[in-house]
């Protein structure tokens, strides 16, 4: 029996065609085009469909709502038994985590790829990716994994992957967490599985949730002019165990009184927040304005999380907060 796999292009680097001056124009080919020069086997049935055509760094939320709903429209339909995404790079995990979040696929595996070369590069790994992600697609190995990202002959789980090379062949990583599985000519080992949180079905628009970085004598003005410009959520890249300069709190605590949900997350690649400390700025601190510590998400994943949740009506409270996180108070 035939597996069917449906390829849904969005654009990006795999996705690219040469322009002048020795650059390229990112997301100019169509997935059809690149899905007719790998050799897959013949058991395995490839629709393509084009959701969107761009460079990843001009996707906007809007977009990966739309590249949701295609995958519901796929999984309801019963016929695939994987769904590949070719995507840029520079917001693959945006993207993969969007999905993770939001899909419930037990029986449809969901793989995010795309490359660090154009296609009419020497040595490209536009072609190797996408069919590794293919073949992972529709390999029943994966099945109740989550959205997984395939990349360089290894497999991710979106919740933890990360970019962590702006040019080279081994562009994702999952830092201190680790890859889930690897594919060796077209053989798929999986090591090790990952514990997911709950899927948040988002009712309606995504809200602007904003990322603010914490470094040495950050001032406040972006985490106020965040709140000033509408953001109805914060997510704070904080150093360390999630601790902020002291300038910092007085802002903390108008956004927490304004009903505006501020998360804490830490910028490092791995590791937990915990309140370790006390002084002012520390997250014993932070926690006791009413922000809310986040552990084993990174803050851009914690963004789209919390941008779910709020879309799915979930409450601001510390509790509710957390359980949308998969933790308790």
């Amino acid at each position: 029996m035939r597996k069917k796999v449906v390829v849904l292009s969005t654009g990006g680097t795999i996705a690219s065609a040469p322009a002048e001056g020795g650059r390229n124009v990112s997301g100019a080919l169509q997935g059809a085009e690149l899905v007719s020069k790998i050799e897959l086997h013949a058991d395995i049935e490839v629709e393509v469909r084009s959701v969107f055509q761009k460079p990843s760094n001009a996707i906007t939320l809007a977009d990966v709502a739309a590249l949701r709903e295609a995958c519901l429209g796929i999984i309801a339909d019963g016929q695939a038994c994987g769904i590949v995404i070719t995507h840029g790079t520079d917001t693959l995990e945006d993207t993969a985590y969007y999905l993770e979040s939001s899909l419930d696929a037990a029986n449809v595996a969901i793989v995010v790829t795309g490359s660090q070369r154009v296609p009419h590069a020497k040595g490209t790994d536009a072609y190797v990716n996408l069919k590794n992600a293919i073949i992972t697609a529709a390999s029943e190995q994966v099945r109740g994994l989550g959205v997984l990202v395939v990349f360089n002959e290894t497999i991710f789980s979106a919740c933890f992957v990360r970019k962590v090379s702006s040019y080279q062949l081994n562009g994702f990583d999952a830092p201190g967490y680790g890859f889930l599985g690897l594919i060796d000519n077209g053989a798929i080992t999986v090591y090790q599985k990952p514990i997911r949180l709950p899927v948040i079905s988002p009712s309606g628009a995504v809200p602007a949730v904003d990322i603010i970085p914490v470094y040495l004598d950050a001032r406040p003005v972006l985490l106020d002019a965040a709140i000033l410009g509408g953001a109805k959520g914060i997510v704070i890249d904080a150093v360390g165990r999630g601790h902020v300069p002291p300038a910092w709190m007085p802002s903390i605590e108008r956004a927490v009184a304004q009903g505006v949900p501020v998360l804490i997350c830490t910028s490092t690649l791995h590791g937990p927040v915990f309140q370790a400390y006390e002084f002012s700025g520390s997250l014993h601190n932070l926690e006791t304005a009413g922000a809310v510590g986040i552990s084993g998400l990174s803050a851009r994943k914690a963004r789209i999380r919390l941008a779910l949740a709020l879309a799915a009506g979930t409450n601001t409270d510390r509790a509710s907060l957390l359980g949308a996180f998969g933790a308790t108070a």
